[in-house]
């Protein structure tokens, strides 16, 4: 399955001090996608925040341009007009209807019994707008118990936040599913259930477009790109979505690139980035998609969500393999395998192959916010680190390699992604991974999990959860290195949870 979504989601509150009045704006740019999407005949999704479900302007334009290839939504963030009907007070600056902070603009800051008030009523009105409740429940930060709540009782077909990235705006998102779906966790939205049991059955998506080059570690890798801070997706607001070439090499990491089965991205942005140029680069990427990309349909948010639980009736093992770079061409290429189990990202750079990401799942490992509201501006989803490059002292990840050699990928059965150079190779399965005449040190330098060695299996801790990853061999811990030395063929990986 290759799928798009051309999504756009419509705030009408004021965003940035310099702009003019605090609506009209949004509202003039969100005509002009509306006519847009129109004259290019794809089927697309709007995604309206609370201020824009309940104003007058905002229901009238998308009433009168309401078709069967336009799919409107909810854009789950808590503006003040939501919060003074649900009796809560407003904590975020007094001057403004609208605040970017965790606190008050996303529904992790609120009690659970506040999270089910604050969502009826946003649903009861938009059914009231538009004479249904939105299939499609998006926001960047979402919490586990509004989503299992919007599910149990509207019948959500499919959810969607934002990609993992690290202290950009008010929260981190690090160590998740990277792109496609998963179904999540009752116990952690950001964590891929392992036990239909324990799983809440919609689909998760992840907004919007991540580079899998540049996302994790931003402008590290960057050479001749001139535009350092900045996002590296496809949002259409900023300068890399706006050149041709690269968007052609997004599209072919997504799509011509081994996928494993599940290949999907959304392409659009929020309407308050009226300011930059955003229609000609929106029209550009729908032009592309149907003019080169004819295998690839264009989809409304629920329709991709119900497509995947058609296909899947658990998390899916998926893959996005970017095979060279779109700054230094060869030299870079960034592969991202995800399963229920876990996620891996494997990096080749100058002369290492190293896994840059590696994080295990646990169903078990609970939202930081599943029962307790966040009480800070700034929120984190997290899984269970096994190594990264992000957030530790040392910088090498999980080395596998330094021949410097590029690797190929393929697909060798179902679920299972097979990387190969020279005479070796990582081959990524659901419930293990296994190194053929490489070897395998994790570095632990400022490693945020305590790390021991028992027998043969490396036991973590990280935040009161413990879990172990096993090998066929017994490693060694050599100064601040968890070393897996290849003593025979093959290394075979294999995970616990305590």
């Amino acid at each position: 399955m290759k799928a798009v979504a051309v999504m756009n989601f419509l705030r009408c509150q004021r965003m940035y001090d310099d702009l003019p009045a605090p609506q009209q704006p949004f509202l003039e740019h969100t005509k002009e996608l509306v006519k847009l999407v129109k004259e290019c005949g794809v089927k697309n999704t709007f995604l309206l925040e609370y201020d824009a479900v309940v104003n007058k302007e905002y229901q009238e334009l998308l009433r009168e341009n309401q078709d069967d290839k336009t799919e409107l939504g909810l854009w789950y963030e808590i503006v003040r007009q939501l919060t003074d009907k649900a009796g809560l007070p407003w904590r975020g600056e007094q001057e403004k209807n609208w605040d970017w902070h965790i606190v008050p603009g996303f529904s992790m800051a609120y009690t659970n019994e506040e999270r089910e008030r604050l969502l009826d009523i946003a649903m009861e009105d938009f059914k009231s707008a538009f004479g249904y409740y939105p299939k499609t429940l998006a926001a960047w930060q979402m919490d586990t118990h509004t989503l299992d709540y919007a599910y149990n009782k509207y019948g959500i077909e499919v959810a969607a936040i934002c990609r993992d990235q690290v202290n950009c705006d008010a929260y981190t998102l690090v160590g998740g599913y990277f792109s496609g779906g998963y179904y999540p966790s009752k116990k952690n939205i950001f964590t891929p259930a392992q036990n239909s049991e324990n799983q809440i059955d919609v689909p998760v998506l992840r907004l919007l477009g991540p580079d899998p080059v540049h996302n994790y570690d931003n402008d590290k890798y960057l050479k001749n790109y001139e535009w350092h801070n900045e996002p590296f997706t496809l949002e259409a607001g900023w300068p890399i979505a706006k050149d041709e070439d690269r968007v052609r090499w997004f599209f072919d990491t997504y799509y011509k690139n081994e996928s494993l089965g599940f290949a999907f991205t959304q392409i659009g942005q929020e309407n308050p980035f009226c300011r930059h140029d955003v229609i000609p680069t929106l029209k550009m990427h729908i032009d592309i998609l149907k003019k080169e990309y004819s295998d690839v349909q264009f989809v409304k948010m629920s329709e991709a969500g119900e497509l995947f639980k058609k296909h899947y009736d658990s998390t899916p093992a998926t893959s996005v393999c970017a095979l060279n770079d779109w700054d230094t061409g060869e030299k870079i290429q960034s592969v991202y395998y995800d399963c229920k189990n876990y996620v891996a990202n494997l990096f080749r750079c100058g002369e290492n192959i190293f896994l840059r990401a590696f994080y295990l799942f646990d169903e078990n490992f609970e939202d930081h916010y599943l029962n307790t509201p966040c009480e800070t501006w700034f929120a984190v989803n997290e899984n269970l680190p096994l190594a990264d490059t992000i957030n530790r002292e040392g910088n090498e990840g999980a080395l596998i390699d330094n021949s410097g050699e590029e690797f190929t990928v393929e697909k060798t059965k179902n679920g299972v992604l097979k990387a190969a150079w020279q005479d070796k190779s990582v081959v990524f399965e659901e419930d293990t991974i296994t190194f053929t005449k490489c070897g395998f040190a994790i570095d632990l330098k400022g490693a945020a999990p305590t790390v021991q060695v028992v027998d043969n299996d490396v036991i973590f801790e990280y935040k009161g959860k413990k879990y172990a990853v096993s090998a066929n061999m017994k490693p060694e811990i050599n100064e601040e290195t968890l070393v897996f030395k290849p003593r025979c063929s093959k290394i075979k990986l294999t995970f616990k949870r305590f």
